[in-house]
């Protein structure tokens, strides 16, 4: 199970030049692939998904190094992360 304390050094060493978009988004990928979240752990898998998406060559795409930096922040719990869950409502049966 892929820990915040892991997540957390992973983005830091992308954003400090250690390792490539390639891998790191390949290592978000498979996490990605591998791991269950809990709803719990919604923030570990927005970073990570958030990692995934540097997979893209055009840079247009990349996740901003502010977000990425947002995630530290909040993985530190140095600032709150909010999730906003809708619910949809239950269509009426057609009888």
């Amino acid at each position: 199970m892929v820990t915040k304390e892991e997540v957390i050094s992973k983005i830091n060493n992308y954003l400090n030049g250690k390792v490539t978009k390639k891998e790191i988004s390949q290592w978000a990928i498979q996490v990605l692939s591998k791991e269950r979240f809990s709803t719990e752990q919604i923030l570990i898998e927005d970073a990570v998904t958030a990692l995934s998406l540097l997979h893209d060559e055009n840079e247009r795409f990349d996740t901003a190094n502010e977000d990425l930096s947002f995630y530290i922040d909040c993985l530190s719990d140095k600032k709150p992360y909010g999730v906003k869950i809708e619910f949809l409502p239950e269509k009426e049966a057609v009888v």
